[in-house]
């Protein structure tokens, strides 16, 4: 028997892809070290701009929440992830958009009713760790940030009497935020030029790139340098999403 067994992390992120982005190497690297896995998904990302030229606007938009759900299931087979979850609530769009204020938009979900429903996939799912974004939802996101303060306010009260028709109490030992430091920035700044590539999310100096984190900041790193080509095919599997020569899939190992 590993000495994994019998633990389990669960990480609850806005959209399809953010899973795969933020932490699929992490994910990967939990199935192969028996530690078992469990993915919230919040909204339906319908919101998305679709960057697959195979994939025409006006047949795909329609379809986009079915379409990003199959990707995040085909994605997350390949991580291994063992549970997915769909809370479905609607995708609010980027910051400051009129989508925002959308009767269904995640952003003008109730927190309390969101909390609650993940405070059920803790009792349920019993994860020793759990994992989201920090405050800022990494870079502003509205639905980033809601996520992060529902899964804030689940991980609190999953271990109290509040919310008594949801299981029963689950204290969850440590919750992470996602982050990509300042130095990984850097290398990868620095990777891209070596190979003579355009500079990764475009920008060649990391202080215009406003979702990093300053290192000082970061309290646990993990190397998943073991599992970096199933996260990149995981990446690929979110098409409507992702293009092929988006850095992390175009970005040289090294």
């Amino acid at each position: 028997m590993s000495q994994n067994d019998g633990l389990r992390l669960m990480a609850v992120h806005a959209h399809a892809d953010d899973e795969t982005i933020t932490m699929g190497g992490v994910l990967a690297l939990c199935a192969d070290r028996g530690i078992r896995t469990c993915n919230i998904c919040c909204t339906d990302g319908k919101l998305a701009t679709i960057v697959d030229p195979d994939m025409p606007e006006e047949t795909t938009r329609p379809r986009l929440a079915e379409i990003r759900e199959q990707e995040l299931l085909a994605a997350c087979r390949i991580l291994g992830v063992d549970e997915v979850h769909f809370l479905r609530y609607g995708d609010s769009g980027m910051p400051g958009a009129e989508t925002n204020d959308l009767p269904d938009a995640f952003w003008k979900a109730s927190l309390d009713e969101a909390a609650g429903r993940i405070v059920e996939h803790i009792r349920r799912f019993k994860p020793h760790v759990v994992v989201t974004y920090d405050s800022n939802g990494a870079y502003g996101h509205p639905d980033h940030i809601q996520a992060h303060r529902a899964t804030l306010l689940a991980v609190e009260a999953a271990h109290t009497a509040v919310y008594p028709d949801r299981g029963a109490p689950w204290r969850v030992e440590k919750l992470y935020y996602t982050a990509f430091p300042v130095s990984q920035a850097k290398r990868a700044i620095e990777m891209a030029k070596n190979a003579n590539m355009p500079p990764p999310f475009g920008a060649e100096d990391t202080s215009d790139l406003p979702f990093l984190t300053p290192d000082d900041w970061v309290t646990t790193t993990v190397d998943c340098s073991s599992v970096i080509m199933r996260k990149r095919d995981a990446l690929r599997a979110h098409r409507s999403q992702i293009p092929p020569d988006w850095p992390m899939l175009s970005i040289p190992e090294g």
